[in-house]
C-alpha cells in the first residue's frame, strides 16, 4: 500500500487509526506543512517578482520580505488581504479584467505592508493593525479572530469590502462566548488529532464569526480560494464544541489545499497555466460528481466539478479519521467537552467514510481528466490512507445509503418548519407518491413482510400535522429499504435480473421528490 511505502509503516501502525494522524500531517508533498509553506511562499514571491517589472510598489515589498524572518514572511504572505491584492493585481495585468478591489487600493495594501515590514512588523497588515487580536490557540501557528471593533484604517476597510464582495455580508463582532468556544474547539482538536490539526490550523490566518442571517443564512462555515487565508464560522452553530472543532478543521483543511494548489498542478488547467475551464455545455455537466447526499435545489447545486469534488474528498478523509478517534475517546472527554451527539452533532465516522469512498470513486470515473498530475497523485495518496483506516468500505458503485441520507435530511428540514398553504397539499400528494414508488420496489423484490410494514403508514393527518407525517413516512421508508439491503448499501443483489435495478428505482423516486420539494419551496 502506498501509505506503507511512503512512511515505512508496519501492520501494527496501520491497525491503530491514531497513527494516521502523523501520516496526514507529515506525508510529503500533500501533508507536510513546512514543505507547503515553503512552496507557497516561493510561488507568491515569484508572482511579486513578475509584477515588479511593471508595478513599482512590488519591489519595496520584495525587499522587505527578503530581509524579514521566516515567521514574518509566513504571516505576511498568508494575510488574506495581501494575497487578495496580489492576485487582483496579477489578474488585471494578465487578463485586463477589472478587479473587485480597486487598483489604487491594491497598490496601497502592498505599500502599507512593505512599510510595516520595514518598520519591524512580524505579521500582515490585518493582524498588525489589530494589536489586541485574540488567537484560537498558540499565536505562532493558529489563526486570529477578526473583531469588528473601532478599527477603521485603510486595510480594515479594504478587507470588509472584499468580504462583502465575495459573500454579500460582513462578519460580526465575536462575543466573549464565541472566543471561548473557538478556543475550546481548538483544544479538542489537539486532543483528538494533535499533528493534523496543528498542520491544518497553520494554513488559516484569520477566523471570522458570522451572524447566520442575511447573506450568511444557510452557511454553517465557509471559505474560498479567492480569499485564501480567511475562514468563517456561523455563531448560531456554536452549541457543541465537537461540531465547532470539525467545522474549524474542515475550513482550515480547505486552506491547506489552497496552499497546495498555489504551487502544484492540482487541476489540469493549473498544469496548463490557465485559469479557464474546459469547453462548456453538456461536457462540463458530464464531468461533475453528483453529491447524492445533498439536495440539488432548483439549480443542481449538488453537481460538483473537479475542484469542489477533490476539496470535499480531501476534507472527508480527514474528518473520517477525526470522527473515528473522537467517537473512541468521547467517554473520557465528555466531562470537559460534553457529548459529541449533542445538538449540532459532528459528522459520524461512518458517514464521513462513505462519502469519502464515493468521492474518490467519482473523481476517478468522472473527473480524472480534469485533475492535474499533482491532483491525481493526491487522490491516490488520500485513497491509500482511506483504505488503511476503513476496515469495511462500501461496495464500489453503491449509492442507496447516500440517497437515503438526503431523503432523511430533507424530511428533517420539512419537520422543523410546519408547512402552510399549498405546501400542505403538495406534501400529502408527494407522501402518497413515495409510498406507491416504494411499494413498487418491494413488490419487484417479493418482499411481502416489508410491504406489510409499509401498510403502517399513518392515515391522512390534519393540515398542521402533515409535516410530521411526511417526515415519519420517509423514516419508515428509509428504514424499510436499508434493513432489506443485505449489506446496507444496495438492493440490487436481491433482484439481479430486474429490467430496472431496485437501486435505480429508489434513485428515481428520491430525485423526483427532491425536485418537487424544491419547486414547492419546501426546502427554502
Amino acid at each position: 500500500m502506498e501509505v506503507d511505502r511512503r512512511l515505512g509503516a508496519d501492520d501494527a501502525f496501520l491497525s491503530d487509526p491514531s497513527g494516521m494522524d502523523a501520516v496526514l500531517a507529515r506525508g510529503r508533498p500533500f501533508g507536510d506543512s513546512g514543505y507547503l509553506r515553503e512552496q507557497t511562499q516561493a510561488a507568491f514571491t515569484f508572482r511579486l517578482e513578475k509584477m515588479a517589472a511593471f508595478l513599482p510598489v512590488a519591489r519595496p515589498l520584495l525587499t522587505a520580505l527578503e530581509r524579514a524572518g521566516e515567521p514574518a514572511r509566513y504571516r505576511v504572505l498568508g494575510d488574506p488581504l495581501v494575497r487578495y491584492a496580489l492576485q487582483q493585481l496579477l489578474t488585471r495585468f494578465v487578463t485586463g479584467r477589472r478587479a473587485a478591489l480597486a487598483f489604487e487600493v491594491c497598490e496601497a495594501v502592498l505599500a502599507e505592508t512593505a512599510h510595516r515590514l520595514t518598520a519591524g512588523a512580524t505579521s500582515g497588515p490585518l493582524r498588525d493593525g489589530s494589536p489586541e487580536a485574540r488567537h484560537v490557540g498558540d499565536a505562532s501557528r493558529t489563526p486570529w479572530i477578526w473583531g469588528e471593533g473601532p478599527r477603521d484604517d485603510m486595510c480594515a476597510r479594504a478587507f470588509r469590502h472584499v468580504v462583502a464582495h465575495e459573500y454579500g455580508g460582513a462578519p460580526c463582532a465575536p462575543s466573549a462566548g464565541d472566543v471561548v468556544m473557538l478556543r475550546k474547539a481548538t483544544r479538542l482538536l489537539g486532543e483528538i488529532l494533535p499533528e493534523t490539526s496543528r498542520s491544518a490550523l497553520g494554513h488559516a490566518h484569520v477566523v471570522g464569526v458570522t451572524p447566520g442571517v442575511g447573506a450568511w443564512r444557510g452557511k454553517s462555515s465557509s471559505s474560498q480560494f479567492r480569499l485564501a487565508g480567511a475562514v468563517f464560522l456561523n455563531r448560531r452553530m456554536f452549541r457543541n464544541p465537537w461540531w465547532v472543532a470539525e467545522a474549524l478543521l474542515h475550513e482550515c483543511l480547505h486552506q491547506k489545499l489552497y496552499d497546495f494548489r498555489h504551487a502544484h498542478s492540482l487541476l489540469a488547467r493549473d498544469a496548463r497555466g490557465t485559469g479557464g475551464g474546459t469547453a462548456g455545455g453538456l461536457l462540463d455537466e458530464l464531468r461533475k460528481v453528483v453529491a447524492l447526499w445533498n439536495s440539488p435545489g432548483l439549480e443542481a447545486g449538488n453537481l460538483w466539478d473537479a475542484q469542489r469534488a477533490v476539496a470535499a474528498f480531501h476534507v472527508y478523509v480527514h474528518v473520517a479519521l477525526f470522527s473515528t478517534l473522537a467517537e473512541r475517546r468521547a467517554p473520557e472527554l465528555r466531562a470537559v467537552y460534553g457529548p459529541p451527539d449533542a445538538p449540532c452533532a459532528m459528522t459520524p465516522s461512518r458517514t464521513a467514510f462513505e462519502r469519502a469512498h464515493y468521492l474518490g470513486e467519482g473523481l476517478r470515473s468522472v473527473c480524472w481528466a480534469e485533475l492535474g498530475p499533482a491532483g491525481r497523485r493526491m487522490v491516490d495518496w488520500l485513497s491509500s490512507v482511506l483504505g488503511a483506516v476503513d476496515p469495511a468500505p462500501p461496495p464500489p458503485g453503491s449509492s442507496l445509503h447516500l440517497l437515503l441520507d438526503r431523503y432523511l435530511a430533507e424530511a428533517r428540514r420539512i419537520e422543523k418548519v410546519p408547512p402552510a398553504g399549498a405546501l400542505v397539499q403538495r406534501l400529502a400528494a408527494l407522501r402518497e407518491a413515495e409510498v406507491d414508488s416504494t411499494r413498487a420496489v418491494l413488490t419487484g423484490l417479493g418482499a411481502q413482510e416489508q410491504l406489510d410494514v409499509l401498510g403502517c403508514v399513518p392515515a391522512q393527518p390534519s393540515a398542521q400535522d402533515e409535516g410530521a407525517a411526511f417526515a415519519e413516512t420517509r423514516r419508515l421508508i428509509a428504514d424499510t429499504l436499508l434493513r432489506l439491503a443485505p449489506d446496507g448499501y444496495s438492493l440490487n443483489s436481491l433482484c439481479p435480473a430486474a429490467r430496472v435495478p431496485p437501486d435505480e428505482m429508489v434513485r428515481q423516486m428520491v430525485e423526483a421528490s427532491s425536485r418537487e420539494l424544491a419547486v414547492a419551496g419546501g426546502l427554502a
